[in-house]
């Protein structure tokens, strides 16, 4: 029989239970090279399907205002023929341009119904979500159709001057058995045309349509955001595990080999327990990087969470929460039985800022209005639109809100600002209904709206 004879062991190596250290780390080091790069496809697995998250959350943006531009240039069209059609001249005798000269301006903008329609179809949206904008495309255009034959009528009255942009309004000619009609007829019946129950139910159908359009994308839009969450989810799932599996790698081979390692793995296995960040800075080398390693991804994982939640949940010019958190916050408070006042506010003349001073100065405005709504009502403000915010008082009286939208009024008075407000209270939340609440806020805020308008 052979005898064994102990083979002469390198300077600088140790052995563990009679194998050499470099025998037992090499099969190591190329497991948490693998873990490292698992870690790393599923980092950029995680930051691309983040991205795409983003993406779908941006497109159902960017599509739902390019269906509210409908609504927005019909409501304005509505709001300038009428201030038109009620005061065809002025006091002195001249004929009322200024709210006919902004009617013309919008009407060759390219947000008419069916220009925005055309576009809507290369889009991919659900054909339902089509189908509501092809509607109300179609209102809008009935309302226009109305009110240019309302502006004809009165033309015929007033003859309109000769002057850019009212000579290019595309003024349908009279009937013979309009055209015999008195002065007094075709100014009545011009109001009658733009003013009445037809104009009227075509101005509620774009508006239903519209919104329509807008919950049945921000819904598929829930749907994608939900199918890429379970995603990212199960990415992150994989991520922990290859993070435990390094960690169990090397506590497995750092109780193997060096003594002085024990004590930092087990404080690091408390501090992961406790999801608490590892000291990096104490330990062997080795030591150092696992815990920044882990300490990286837990910040990523972090950021990450933070910046679904915030895509999610606040508007990101005003740092308010947005229309989402406003509608679940609603659920639960329908359910609660204390007083409650909601409150609709709508910024005027932001178009006006954003056409005369830029869209920085817009930002700011609408920066300068979340920052006195919510200094004056409370951390329950919110973000609903673009020029639209809302805010929740719980347990309050009505005086309570009196004095608070008179402390809104002085702010709006130093930021030099001009919103409209309007408000609804109920003394007991449980004996009314939260559309009901929020109908007649948006109706007191329309209402005042249109007083300010007409002081201009």
């Amino acid at each position: 029989m052979k005898s064994t004879v102990p083979q002469p062991v390198a300077a600088g190596t140790k052995q563990t239970g009679g194998i050499a250290a470099n025998s037992l780390m090499r099969p190591i080091i190329v497991v948490l090279a693998l873990l490292h790069i698992v870690i790393i496809v599923l980092i950029v697995q995680i930051n691309a399907t983040s991205a795409n998250l983003t993406a779908v959350m941006r497109s159902a943006g960017e599509h739902i205002e390019e269906a509210t531009s409908v609504l927005a240039g019909s409501s304005i069209m509505s709001e300038t023929s009428t201030n038109y059609i009620l005061m065809p001249v002025t006091e002195h005798g001249e004929v009322n341009a200024g709210p006919l000269a902004a009617y013309a301006n919008e009407l060759v903008k390219p947000r008419r119904g069916y220009q925005v329609l055309a576009r809507f179809r290369t889009y991919g949206e659900d054909e339902k979500a089509v189908a509501r904008l092809a509607d109300a495309a179609g209102n809008a255009e009935q309302l226009k159709e109305a009110q240019l034959h309302a502006i004809a009528l009165i033309n015929a009255v007033y003859p309109l001057p000769n002057v850019a942009p009212l000579n290019q309004l595309p003024l349908p000619p009279l009937a013979e058995s309009e055209k015999a009609l008195s002065g007094e007829q075709k100014l009545a019946q011009a109001r009658v045309i733009a003013l009445g129950s037809v104009a009227n139910m075509n101005k509620r159908a774009v508006s239903q349509n519209v919104n329509a359009c807008a919950d049945i994308i921000r819904a598929n839009a829930g749907v994608k955001a939900a199918e890429v969450g379970r995603k990212i989810g199960m990415l992150r799932t994989a991520l922990l595990g290859a993070s435990l599996a390094i960690l169990l790698v090397l506590i497995g081979t750092f109780v193997a080999l060096y003594q002085q390692m024990i004590h930092p793995l087990t404080g690091f296995v408390q501090l992961i327990t406790a999801n608490q960040p590892l000291d990096d800075e104490k330990g062997l080398k080795e030591v150092r990087l696992v815990a920044s390693a882990y300490n990286s991804l837990r910040r990523r994982r972090d950021a990450l969470d933070a910046i679904l939640r915030s895509a999610a949940e606040t508007d990101a010019l005003t740092n308010l929460p947005n229309r989402y958190r406003f509608e679940q916050y609603l659920l639960d408070a329908g359910e609660s039985g204390y007083s409650l006042a909601i409150l609709m506010f709508d910024v005027n003349y932001l178009k006006q800022t954003n056409d005369t001073l830029g869209h920085s100065a817009g930002d700011k405005l609408l920066r300068s209005v979340a920052n006195c709504i919510t200094s004056c009502f409370g951390e329950k403000s919110f973000r609903i639109g673009g020029d639209e915010f809302a805010a929740v008082v719980e347990d309050c009286k009505p005086e309570a809100v009196q004095q608070m939208i008179f402390r809104f009024r002085e702010a709006e008075q130093r930021e030099n600002i001009s919103v409209s407000v309007g408000y609804a209270y109920a003394d007991r939340i449980s004996e009314t209904t939260i559309k009901q609440l929020i109908d007649e806020a948006d109706r007191q805020m329309y209402a005042e709206k249109q007083l300010t308008h007409r002081k201009v």
